[in-house]
Parts: structure tokens; sequence; C-alpha cells
């Protein structure tokens, strides 16, 4: 039989437990055959990947491809390229100098962990700015620092008169005036004021290009986009699936993709039943393609953890005043996941601290008491985890996606914040296997890099930037890690059954790796790239 392509001279870890390695396969109309045997089969095109590692194309199952390109194209004020208050300033100036008058001058992710404890001020920004708004992101992306005139253009000049907004938080100093750092829904006036000119779909066809980019360079092919249509975000709007359509059709966009739109994007519809919220035309959850595909609708139900602003039962480390914030109250997040629950919608529900998590298993034991049904409800991070919400969540056939690379990007604060008694149960990964439960893999980028790499090593030996053990009993093998982000990813989008291993009849996406992840110490998983990725068979990097 003619085929379009034999792949050989690799060893090829396929995911299949019942046939875990082989070396050579064929592809044909853009999916596997003759996997481990391509005996009468011939082709023209033959490659020979040199003895390399093979394993299926890696999927973040929790990746905001929009905002990661936004931020490839925003002045990069990360812990890697800036190291204090005044390097982040420079930054600020240098791109204001760039810039035209009155052009906004965007930044994005900053810790102040990594800045002596200090965020940017306005009064700060403003100093550098040269009069042009500013608006410095957060590498958690749930705080922004404005300056003056970002806070003018949302119709605050001076920074007086800026409202208290339910969900979010306002810093001011002693005169009542907004000193510029904003949390969670607090961001939105401002958001909004930068909004337009953001949405210029040039803008967006660019920061799609540059994201697709770097994700094949990191082997993924597929990427889950957790939240798009939101009016008020920078960037985005009820129009983004048109962009992510028109990315897709045009090849700007490489990786296949399941996209969550925001719950805010959908509303009750006329025909519909009553307490059903959808989309138009009862759109929901599964409608599309092998490579664009609508996901669960997306809802935010607390903060960041990094932030300071995930909703726990204990406060933070000394803020004994400090529970977090809740960004939708029990019974409205009740309602909103019943509503969605009853139109025949997936929800993904993002819960960082115990007490939203709490709140999420409530509404979805609610949600499946009145309507049982099969579906893969998820909860986004599921960070600080007791062993019985860990439980509870499997009886409740709940996926929980939590991001490995936060252990080394973020452990260090963790461990500020809420202490080492915490911590121990902070990101799991062995206790949601062992209760059984189907775990993915993903990085949240670009809250962390998108490297896989990084997160697989995370989810292997879990010691933070600063050398600290950071729940050591959570540690997987390399084997459930890599599992994680190629089956595990799949299956959290009901996709399994296309991709995620190697096997005759599934998508033949694949990765070719500069290091054998299965026999290097383990410490060195994170220095190891990708050399080839393909996506239906066909190469779309190589390094």
């Amino acid at each position: 039989m003619r085929v379009d392509a034999i792949i050989e001279n690799c060893r090829i870890w396929t995911g299949d437990p019942g046939r875990p390695e082989v070396t050579e396969l064929a592809v044909l109309h853009g999916r596997f055959v003759g996997v481990g045997d391509v005996t009468g089969l011939d082709s023209e095109h033959r490659i020979d990947l040199g003895g390399s590692r093979v394993i299926p194309g890696l999927h973040d199952a929790h990746h905001h491809l929009g905002l990661t390109g936004r931020r490839l194209l925003n002045v990069n004020v990360r812990p890697t390229a800036v190291r204090s208050l005044a390097e982040l300033y420079e930054r600020i100036a240098e791109r204001a100098a760039q810039s035209p008058a009155g052009a906004w001058v965007l930044a994005s992710g900053y810790d102040q962990n990594f800045l002596g404890g200090e965020h940017p001020t306005a009064q700060g920004l403003d100093a550098v700015s040269g009069g042009r708004p500013v608006i410095v992101e957060h590498v958690s992306g749930h705080m922004i620092v404005a300056n003056t005139a970002a806070f003018a253009h949302a119709g605050h000049p001076g920074r007086a008169g800026y409202p208290d907004i339910e969900g979010g938080r306002v810093f001011r100093d002693g005169g009542g005036l907004a000193e510029g750092l904003l949390q969670e829904t607090a961001m939105n006036p401002i958001r909004d004021a930068a909004a337009v000119a953001a949405r210029d779909p040039r803008v967006v066809s660019e920061a799609l290009r540059l994201a697709s980019e770097q994700a094949v360079s990191y082997g993924l092919t597929s990427v889950t986009e957790p939240g798009v249509a939101i009016d008020g975000a920078i960037g985005a709007g009820t129009i983004e699936m048109d962009h992510y359509l028109r990315a897709v059709a045009d090849g700007t966009i490489l990786p296949r993709m399941t996209v969550m739109p925001f719950h805010a994007a959908l509303h009750p519809i006329a025909e519909g039943p009553e307490g059903v919220k959808s989309l138009d035309w009862g759109i929901r959850t599964g409608l599309g393609d092998e490579r664009l595909r609508i996901g669960p609708v997306k809802i935010v139900s607390d903060g960041s953890l990094i932030g300071r602003s995930a909703a726990v039962h204990d406060c933070y480390c000394g803020e004994p005043e400090n529970f977090g914030v809740l960004q939708l109250g029990p019974e409205e997040l009740r309602a909103a996941i019943l509503a969605y629950h009853r139109a025949g919608w997936a929800v993904a529900t993002h819960a960082i601290g115990d007490r939203a998590i709490d709140h999420v298993l409530d509404a979805v034991e609610a949600a499946q008491r009145e309507l049982p049904r099969e579906v893969r409800h998820r909860v986004e991070h599921f960070a600080i985890a007791s062993d019985e919400q860990v439980a509870r969540a499997a009886t409740l056939g709940l996926i929980p996606v939590p991001q490995g690379v936060f252990i080394s990007d973020f452990g260090d604060g963790i461990l500020a914040a809420i202490g080492e008694g915490r911590s121990a149960g902070t990101y799991r990964m062995r206790s949601f296997l062992d209760a059984g439960m189907v775990v993915p893999g993903s990085t949240d980028s670009p809250v962390s890099d998108a490297n896989p790499f990084v997160s697989i090593h995370d989810l292997v030996n879990r010691v933070t930037s600063g050398g600290r053990p950071f729940g050591q009993h959570e540690r997987v093998s390399v084997a459930e890690a890599v599992s994680a982000y190629t089956y595990g990813s799949a299956y959290a989008v009901n996709a399994e059954h296309e991709r995620g291993r190697i096997v005759d009849g599934q998508l033949a996406d694949f990765v070719a790796l500069s290091d054998d992840i299965f026999s290097v110490d383990s410490m060195r998983i994170r220095d190891i790239t990708v050399t080839q990725t393909f996506i239906g068979g066909q190469l779309v990097f190589a390094s």
C-alpha cells in the first residue's frame, strides 16, 4: 500500500500501555498507520530521524495563546528580564521613547517577589512614560499597575474617584487616590480604555503568529485556549473567534486549537429552556473539527496565589485580614454552573484557593444531582487542595488542571504566602493520579513560559528555583508526566480518540527530541529541546 510518508530509525514512545516502544511508523492522510510495522507499505517520502527519541505531540491544556502572543509583543518585565524596579522603569522608558505621543505602552510579566516585594506605582510610571498611558501586567495576569494617564483615559484624571468594584481590589494612598495597583475585576475599566487599540486585527494576527511559532518550537501540536470572547480583556472581544477562524484558515495558527469562551459571552436564549445559558444558535462544547473546536465554557471564581488574591479559608502569611477575592459569590457561581450544565456545556472553572474550590465542588455536585450526565467538567489550577477535596473531586468525575511549572517559577513565593504546611497540598499531582483522575499537563502560558519540558521537569522533581523541596510526596514518574502532556490533555477536551498516543488511526502529531527524556538525569529534563515537530505528518518546525 502506498502511504504519504514512512518514519524510521527512531525510538518511539507510543503512550500505548500495550505497545509502549516501536521503531517505525507510517503516515496516511494525516494519520498514523503501520505503527511498529511498515511491512507492505511504500512511500517516496522516507524520514530518517537518526535514532532520536520520538513522543506523541504535546498538548498544553491551559495555554492562553492570544495573551502569550500579546506578551511577546509587549515590554518584557518578567524576572528573567528585570531584577529590580529600577530596571523595570528603564524598560518602560525605552519603549515609551520609541512610541508615538499618546500611544499606550504595555508591559507584561513582573513579579514583586523578585523586586524586593515592591510593586511599581503610578507615580513611578509617570516619571518615565513621557505622558503616555502605561499598563504593567503582573505575571499572574490577575493584577495590573496603571499610570496616571491610563486612569485619565478610563475617566479618572489624577487617579481620583476610581470606584471599588465587587470581586476586585483597589490599592489607595492615604488621601484615597488609587496608587496604580489593581486586582481582579478592578482592572476592567483600565483594560476597557486600552482595548480599542489592542483589538486591531493586524495586532491580533501578529500576536497569534508569534505564539503559534513559539508553541510548535516547544513541541506543542495542540493547545487549549482557556478563555476567549470576553469584553474588557486586553486584545479580546466577542469577535475573537473570528480572529481564530481566520488564523487557522490562513495557516497563522499551526497547533490544533480547543478554545473556551468566557462565561460573560454566554446569555439566555429565547428558544432555550428557562435557566439555560448558551451562545447563539445553542452552540456549545464540541462544535468544530480537528483544527479548531469549541471547548468548555470558562468561569473565573477567584484570584491568583502568587498575587495573594486566591480565595482561601486561612489568611495569607503576615496578612491577617486577607482571605483573597471571590470574583463570583457561591450562589452566583452555582447558578452559572447549573445554567451551563443544563445547556450541555462542559464547564472549566478557575479555582486556586481551597475556599473557591469548595464552592466549585458544591456547584458541580448540585448540577449533577439535578441533571446527571456524562461530562468532563474541569477545575483550572486546583491549587490548594485538601485530601477531602481531592477525593470529592474524583467522585464527581472532575478533571484537575494543575501547572507543574509553577513550582519552580513561583514556589518560593507560594511558600512565603501560605507557609510550608499548606504548600504540601498545593499543585498536587500524585494525589490526583492515585485517586484515579486523568490529569493533563499545562503551563498557563504566558503566566509561565510555555516550554513543556520545564513543567515536566517540575512534576518529576518538585524543587523551587531557590532550591527548596516543594511537596516531594507529589512527585510523579517521567512517563506519568509525559502522559499528562499527551493523553491526559487530550482526554481533558474529549479528544483522546484522535490524539495523545501514537497508535494506528490517530492524528499523526509527534515530536523528535534532542535527548531521550526517559533516560537523561531527571534534573536535565528542563534542558531538553525539540528538534522536529510534525502535525498531521507534516513538518512544521525543525531546529
